[in-house]
């Protein structure tokens, strides 16, 4: 796939978006609620980093 670098970039960072939400959304299923908002972040945080 040859694109010009300009369209290039929002690709692979629309690639990175979508594969952090995906990994987030793979976390949390398992757990069919969280206790709390605080909960919720930490799962958010670790996958992220």
């Amino acid at each position: 796939m040859d694109y010009p670098s300009s369209i290039r970039s929002v690709i692979y960072t629309t690639n990175a978006i979508e594969r952090t939400i995906k990994e987030i959304r793979k976390r949390l299923k398992p757990m069919n609620s969280l206790n709390s908002l605080e909960a919720a972040e930490k799962i958010v945080y670790l996958t992220i980093h």
